[in-house]
């Protein structure tokens, strides 16, 4: 395997990584301002 192709493979990976982590965090987010929203008109 050549190592451009490993560096784009590498560079891929931690695009799509980061985009989980990103999606994970912002549905965190609302998740925890629902609550909070949930609790208050409670």
């Amino acid at each position: 395997m050549p190592l451009s192709q490993i560096g784009s493979y590498m560079h891929t990976y931690i695009r799509i990584t980061y985009r989980c982590q990103h999606i994970k965090r912002g549905l965190t987010r609302t998740h925890i301002s629902e609550s909070y929203v949930m609790t208050y008109v409670s």
